[in-house]
């Protein structure tokens, strides 16, 4: 598919003189991310990952952090950033007590301190070392004394990052399973680094997951709780190494994450969709449709932490419109492509010039 049509769903969006924004809740981290240059020995500075691990392997015993910038980050923060630049109505609710986390462009509720995160910079690719907060003993009755839990069912859509780091956000998942919601609700759920995640803690996820996803209509209409996993490739070889332990894949399958694979995966784990996210393509599954949509070409990549977060927030977006599959992980493609390319949230209008001058289709 070409990229027109999200290209001309935003052209009408900016040139509309209706103001109909979207109501997204992005929940639940934060973090302050120290960015830094990474010099050797010999005053050099170290252009890639590869070249530090070579200094190391070859006896290097001091190397300098040279301090580039704060910035706020975490995985809600960067989603909720997206989906504001977009001109959604966001609601963020996160662990947020730090000056560089203040002076967010809209409604941001804290729950506590956020996480610290060294990102050694490099030419296009970054390292990130945790140095990981209080967030791990975050709980439901947290996020519920900070907003109403009426606000998060009511919303248009909900993003929940950073399961992995933040493991209270199952109590989250649990309390949309028992609760009675009689429209449409998508939850996406980008659940981290599920590569380093126990099985046995897996299963449970996927379980609660399972039983918070109450529709049982198509992805673009219905009622209820919508789960969408989203993930990135070396996630869904994770996830799906727990959730299809049965070898119902082919030999082939681990060539490539196609269509029959997601919505094999999708089936297993009894939930609305899957999304699969690379810098190749993003390939999605629902309960009555598939789809695969090429990633656009980056000459020169400018930065990696971060993209994710933002095809997490166009997904968020796009899904909140009830717009198709296919055009949902578009518009998640061209979000995180942009970053990548510039360092720089895109809104509609540098996302109209962006799709403009990269799409080859």
């Amino acid at each position: 598919m070409s990229y027109d049509d999200v290209r001309t769903r935003l052209e009408h969006r900016s040139s509309s003189d209706a103001d109909d924004p979207r109501a997204i809740v992005a929940l639940p981290d934060g973090s302050v991310d120290h960015w830094y240059d990474v010099v050797g020995e010999q005053g050099e500075r170290l252009e890639s990952p590869a070249a530090f691990a070579r200094q190391l392997e070859s006896g290097l015993e001091t190397a300098s952090l040279e301090p580039l910038a704060v910035r706020p980050g975490g995985q809600a923060v960067n989603a909720a950033v997206q989906a504001h630049a977009l001109g959604e109505d966001v609601t963020l609710v996160g662990h947020l007590d730090h000056p560089a986390l203040e002076g967010l462009p809209f409604d941001a509720r804290s729950m506590g301190c956020p996480a610290h995160i060294r990102v050694l910079s490099f030419d296009g690719d970054e390292l990130l070392l945790a140095e990981p907060g209080p967030a791990d003993e975050w709980g439901l009755e947290d996020l519920l004394s900070v907003v109403d839990w009426g606000r998060l069912v009511g919303a248009d859509a909900l993003c929940c990052p950073n399961w992995v780091s933040v493991r209270g956000l199952t109590a989250v998942f649990e309390r949309l399973g028992s609760s009675a919601i009689d429209r449409r609700l998508p939850v996406v759920v980008d659940p981290g680094a599920l590569e380093t995640v126990e099985p046995a803690a897996l299963e449970g996820f996927f379980d609660a997951l399972s039983r918070a996803d109450s529709s049982e209509s198509e992805l673009e209409g219905g009622s209820g709780v919508e789960i969408v996993l989203s993930v990135n490739p070396r996630e869904f070889e994770a996830a799906a190494a727990v959730a299809l332990e049965d070898g119902s894949e082919t030999e082939s399958s681990a060539d490539e994450i196609t269509t029959d694979r997601v919505n094999s995966l999708r089936s297993a784990l009894e939930v609305s969709a899957v999304v699969s996210h690379g810098s190749d393509a993003a390939v999605g599954a629902t309960r009555s449709s598939t789809a695969g949509v090429s990633m656009l070409e980056i000459e020169s990549p400018r930065t990696s932490t971060g993209a994710g977060d933002r095809f997490s927030g166009g997904l968020t977006c796009a899904l909140a419109r009830e717009w198709p599959l296919e055009t949902a992980l578009v518009l998640g493609n061209a979000c995180a492509a942009a970053f990548v390319a510039s360092a720089e949230t895109a809104t509609p209008e540098t996302l109209r010039s962006f799709i403009r001058e990269h799409d080859v289709a």
